[in-house]
């Protein structure tokens, strides 16, 4: 049997590896630093978000990664609006979270949110519970970190989805 390493490493994209450390350490540095600026003690929440973001939103073209991008921002601007709704008119309760996560899964049913808005879900929850962890955090700026955390997070796939792009497209 012949051992051929280019058949072994055929399907490694070093460029595509690089850039998605390049996404997680300007999200996570990005993240940290923005959210730090306006409420310290989520700041690591803010990094972790923004992370999560890129990784998701970096794909191997850049059509790709703006669908990602904007369902990644869609989900989170409507998850962050229902749970400042929920936040301004009760106090963080489990069962009231399961309650609005139940009437938001409808609503995207209702409207055609791609995956049945499941990024509104995941941003809020994180709300919600980041919410009851700190408490001093008012709901509009609690949803408008998260949005811009996960705004962030989504430019900077687009960009390096963009950058990939463009350098393998000049190699060819």
């Amino acid at each position: 049997m012949k051992f051929n390493l280019k058949k072994i490493f055929h399907p490694v994209d070093p460029l595509m590896a690089l850039a998605k450390g390049v996404a997680v350490l300007l999200s996570y540095l990005v993240g940290a630093y923005l959210t730090g600026h306006f409420h310290m003690e989520s700041r690591w929440m803010g990094a972790m978000l923004a992370t999560i973001s890129a990784v998701v939103v970096l794909q191997e073209d850049v059509k790709t990664s703006i669908h990602q991008g904007w369902l990644r921002v869609l989900g989170t601007f409507i998850g962050a609006v229902i749970a400042y709704i929920y936040l301004v008119c009760f106090p963080f309760t489990l069962l009231g979270m399961i309650v609005t996560v139940f009437l938001l899964d409808i609503l995207c049913m209702l409207f055609g949110i791609p995956d049945n808005g499941r990024m509104a879900t995941i941003t809020l929850v994180i709300i919600l519970i980041i919410s009851q962890m700190s408490p001093s955090l008012s709901p509009l700026e609690n949803g408008v970190l998260r949005f811009s955390e996960a705004t962030v997070g989504a430019l900077i796939g687009i960009a390096l989805a963009w950058l990939v792009e463009l350098k393998t497209k000049r190699a060819k």
